[in-house]
């Protein structure tokens, strides 16, 4: 088999140098020429993942179209900004038997669409799958232990979900495509204020409340949105909420603690690139038209985009009407 993987950052390489451990032939696609040229000679990706060596079965090449026609699987693993250019690109070339699985967690906030909405937009005759779960790049581009769900309206997934496994890997599958995008973008969202709470020093009893809490918020709005609740209790819920909301190398864990260390909003975003912070402008505009209810998301939206002070946030939701748990 040969894989294509659109997008050369540290989750995108990590994927390539995976793929191709396994054996197969793998087109690793970054968007400039020089940086390809420089991943070539190097056989690292020196800008995201270095010290990590690329096998010899990964070819770098800025050229995506010209690899569709064989290949058997195309992986999008670009900014969710860059998702459309990507699509407009590549949209004549694909066959109709050809699987996109997008690695995108984010969430247009511009038209409040999922990446596979995008894709299925451009590729409306091709089988879609989103692969999400706790993945911590370095670790998995070194071969240490994980697992991840593989999400398709398709039925056909099962072949996909064997050739992506490994002896490190154990890919699981899913049928709730919109509830793993939902649930992997919303994560994201949640681990801004676990940094938070990191970087006013309020320790463990109110971080573990809070994820608790922010669980509980995230399966709420994702079921009232069409998702299924079991999911946001597995690998792309539960699962990569705990990494990225407990993790040091999680970029938005640590903008929401440098936030709580006095960085500007402002200055973050110029610096850091999270999806996190504008996934969280589009589900606030979605739980607004929708009427749902979710204090926590609230708070962070006045938070990030309305300045309000940090201590108001926290005293907004300790100061909530009592309640059961469930």
């Amino acid at each position: 088999m040969k894989f294509v993987v659109c997008g050369s950052g540290s989750w995108g390489t990590a994927m390539a140098v995976h793929l191709a451990r396994i054996g197969y032939e793998l087109i690793l696609v970054p968007r400039s020429e020089e940086k390809a040229k420089i991943m070539r000679e190097s056989r690292e990706n020196t800008y995201y993942l270095p010290r990590i060596p690329f096998p010899g079965n990964l070819y770098v090449d800025t050229r995506c179209d010209k690899h569709l026609s064989t290949c058997d699987a195309l992986f999008f693993a670009c900014p969710m900004k860059g998702l459309v250019d990507l699509c407009t690109l590549l949209k004549t070339g694909c066959s109709k038997d050809l699987w996109i699985i997008s690695l995108i967690k984010g969430l247009d906030y511009a038209t409040l669409r999922t990446p596979s909405d995008i894709i299925a937009q451009f590729f409306p005759e091709n089988p879609v799958a989103c692969l999400s779960g706790p993945t911590y790049a370095v670790e998995f581009a070194l071969g240490k232990p994980a697992a991840m769900v593989l999400a398709s309206l398709n039925p056909h997934l099962e072949p996909l979900q064997k050739a992506i496994s490994s002896a490190h890997m154990r890919v699981y599958r899913s049928n709730d495509l919109l509830g793993v995008e939902t649930a992997s973008c919303l994560k994201n969202i949640y681990a801004l204020g676990a940094g938070i709470l990191d970087g006013l020093q309020l320790g463990d009893n109110a971080k573990s409340a809070y994820l608790t809490r922010a669980l509980k918020e995230m399966a709420y709005l994702g079921c009232a949105l069409g998702g299924q609740k079991e999911t946001f209790y597995g690998l792309s819920g539960l699962g990569d909420l705990m990494a990225t909301a407990q993790g040091t190398w999680s970029r938005n864990r640590t903008f929401g603690e440098l936030l709580a260390k006095g960085r500007s909003v402002e200055s973050l975003t110029k610096e850091f690139m999270v999806e996190g912070y504008g996934s969280l402008r589009g589900y606030h505009a979605l739980a607004n038209k929708m009427q749902i209810e979710v204090p926590i998301l609230q708070n962070l939206y006045d938070i990030l985009y309305n300045q309000h002070p940090l201590d108001a946030a926290v005293h907004n939701l300790l100061s909530r009407p009592l309640k059961n748990e469930f």
